[in-house]
């Protein structure tokens, strides 16, 4: 890793549960917090990354506001670069785009096919689109015809790729701008994670300093720990589903009453209720996918994984019961933030 260490960074995400009419209101709540960047998720059929986007740039002056993540199937590369071009130059600069391999699309009759493929002929579309080139490119997925942008981009937009498996990550560390790790908490899944980007820089010649690598972290804070617990336990029980291939890798092991469990089931995503999915977690395996408990825990857990290495952290917000994204996001920027802005912890 880089000797000089970054001052620490963190950003938040999971603003879908905001109504249109209130999420300015938010966005600038949460830029007064000290929050350095805002995602906005694009999967499913939640409201549509651009016009939140939009609505996020108008409502702030100074965060890094992007999708995260949006991904190559849904939208052709070139429209999702006149999109993002759009954002940033609303922004005056401040945009940034997170892609990923997408979940969910065979819902929608949507072939994921090849996505490291379609990830890297995004990448290159969208990078020399927003550079203010006219496009010449045949792939496998994705063909343009001497294509530019039919206005001038302010700037060539930074890519954050977003992942879990190593083929992603690598991809991630060979060509983007940025790497998201997604979802591990712990040092374990922290260096697995590290170990594919590393590759990915050395197959491009490139070192830790050409690249942003953030953790991303599922968040939820609460005086009583049980509760944080709680809220953030089926995300677990979903990331340790979509790890099945790489529990080994990330150091975690399975109990063999839980692994009876998701053999019965069928490692689907899960149906359980929070409470269900806690009920069914031992500590290590929430501890490896979520960062939970007082806000004086989840310091210490952020602390921790600073100490791995990393500057830029995503929190990913789960309000415990009886509270409300926006709340958590006040007690984690008076208990949480405020405290690494000070004391980030050992580089």
């Amino acid at each position: 890793m880089t000797a000089e260490r970054n001052p620490l960074r963190v950003g938040v995400a999971s603003l879908v549960e905001h109504p249109m009419p209130v999420l300015a209101e938010r966005a600038t709540a949460l830029e007064s917090y000290g929050f350095d960047d805002i995602w906005v998720p694009d999967e499913r059929l939640l409201r549509n990354v651009y016009v939140s986007l939009t609505t996020i740039a108008g409502a702030t002056q100074r965060v890094t506001i992007g999708p995260a993540v949006t991904n190559p199937y849904t939208r052709h590369p070139a429209t999702t670069a006149a999109a993002i071009a759009t954002i940033d130059e609303l922004s005056r600069g401040r945009a940034a785009l997170g892609i990923g391999a997408g979940g969910g699309l065979a819902a929608y009759g949507i072939d994921r096919r090849s996505p490291v493929q379609a990830l890297r002929e995004m990448i290159e579309i969208v990078r020399r689109l927003t550079s203010g080139e006219t496009v010449t490119f045949s792939g496998q997925h994705f063909r343009l015809n001497g294509t530019q942008l039919d206005f001038v981009p302010i700037r060539t937009v930074p890519i954050y790729v977003a992942g879990r498996g190593p083929r992603i990550l690598q991809l991630g560390g060979e060509l983007a701008d940025g790497v998201i790790m997604g979802g591990f908490a712990q040092p374990g899944g922290i260096a697995y994670g590290q170990r594919q980007i590393e590759q990915g820089l050395e197959r491009s010649g490139r070192s830790w300093a050409d690249i942003d690598a953030m953790s991303w972290l599922y968040v939820s804070a609460a005086p009583d720990r049980q509760a944080a617990r709680v809220a953030v336990s089926k995300i677990v029980l979903a990331s340790l589903i979509t790890s099945r291939t790489i529990l080994d890798e990330i150091d975690v092991e399975l109990p063999g009453a839980l692994r009876d469990h998701l053999d019965r089931t069928g490692w689907v995503y899960p149906r359980e209720t929070p409470e269900e999915a806690a009920a069914l977690l031992p500590d290590h395996i929430v501890d490896a996918f979520a960062v939970y408990g007082t806000p004086a825990d989840c310091v210490a857990r952020i602390r921790e994984i600073r100490s791995c290495g990393i500057d830029h952290v995503c929190l990913v917000l789960f309000a415990p019961a009886g509270e409300t994204v926006a709340s958590l996001a006040k007690l984690l920027s008076d208990e949480v933030l405020n405290v690494l802005k000070a004391d980030p912890g050992p580089a």
